[in-house]
This record gives C-alpha cells, structure tokens and sequence, in this order.
C-alpha cells in the first residue's frame, strides 16, 4: 500500500538537541554524577515519571536535588534542563509544512512540560507560533498522554485515534528501540543517524517506495 502517513519524532528530528550541552550545564553547577543519573538511553525513575506527566516539575526538581545532593534554584535546574534544546532549521519547518499537502503527519514526542514551556517561547519568537502541532495534524506528548515510547500503547493511541493503518504509515525516530516498536507494529520506518538530513532520508524512502518525492 502506498504511504499516506508520516509520524516524527521531536528531538533530533524536528528539533536540533545536544545532550552533552544538558551535563555541561549541570557540570559548571556542581553536578558531577549527571552521566550515571541521566543519558539519553537511561533514565532515574522520577525521569521517566516527569516524562510521562506523572509528576510535576516542582517534584521533578525536588527528585533532581536529592540525587545531585545540591540544593539548586528552580530557574538553575530549568536552564541546565534546556541547555540541550537548539533550534530548528526554517528549510526542515518549510519541508514539514510542504509534507501536510500529500500526507496526514503527527508528531510523537516523548518529552516534558519544562522542555515544552522553552520550546513554545522559541517557536513564537522564530515562527510565530505557540505549538509545533500547529505543522501537524496532531501532536502527541508523552507528558500528556501519560506514556512514553518505546511503550506499544503510545503508537497505538495515535493510530487507534487517527485511523491510521500500519501499513500507510511512516515513522522517523533517531532512536533504534523506538524504530523497533514501530517495526513490529508493521509499519514502515526510518532510523535517523547522527549528521543524516531528514529532508534527504524521508525523499529517498518515498522514492524507493514509488511515492512524491516533496522539495
């Protein structure tokens, strides 16, 4: 069947991050554990709770105090919390947006409402918008919905709730244990490495797959 849907991920697809900028930043505070509390593959359990909305970010502070030891400001942890989170790139907004006239495109993101608060500032002072899922037709947070990928549950809401079949639908992620899920659900897929353009990966994909090719 042909594609007709697109789900992306959020960090290092849509959005630039560089977590290495996140321990740096609590480096320079005072933290010297960060690596062993916190990667991008392994989580301390009040991380993967502040994920999933199931604590909030006065708790999510208060857990990330006792495990540093250090007694830091709200608006210290929340900048060393950002640090990671960059830009993104006008040509990949535009390239989003152009995909909406050929494929319904959601966003899954497992993400947080600290993250989100900073992203929704840079979004209105560099596009003018509150929220990224106004270039969607749905966005999906897992801060939100109480679930967070690689968990089967979460690509099944977004495709219980949108209709969608697995087979007509692509999913991006630049982590391998989501693209696992998302395989095994039986839809199509593309890993995203270090340094590849999503713009160059997703044309190629639907290329090979006979689809419309988008610039």
């Amino acid at each position: 069947m042909a594609i007709k849907n697109i789900i992306f991920d959020y960090g290092k697809v849509i959005i630039n991050l560089d977590f290495d900028l996140t321990r740096i930043a609590f480096e320079k505070e005072g933290v010297n554990n960060f690596n062993s509390m916190f990667t991008e593959f392994s989580h301390q359990p009040f991380f993967h709770l502040f994920d999933c909305g199931l604590i909030s970010e006065e708790e999510f502070r208060m857990h990330l105090r006792t495990a540093t030891g250090l007694n830091l400001t709200d608006s210290i942890i929340d900048s060393c919390w950002n640090a990671m989170l960059l830009d993104i790139p006008k040509t990949r907004m535009k390239y989003v947006e152009g995909l909406q006239t050929s494929y319904n495109t959601f966003l899954l993101s497992n993400t947080n409402s600290i993250h989100l608060k900073f992203i929704s500032n840079y979004l209105q002072k560099e596009f003018g918008i509150s929220d990224i899922s106004e270039k969607f037709k749905k966005a999906y947070y897992s801060c939100q919905v109480g679930m967070r990928k690689p968990d089967e549950k979460i690509f099944q809401l977004v495709m219980e709730e949108n209709n969608l079949l697995p087979e007509e639908t692509l999913f991006i992620d630049d982590s391998a244990v989501n693209i696992e899920t998302a395989d095994k659900l039986g839809m199509h897929v593309i890993l995203l490495m270090e340094n590849e353009i999503i713009e160059d990966k997703i044309n190629q994909y639907l290329l090979s797959h006979k689809e419309t090719v988008l610039h």
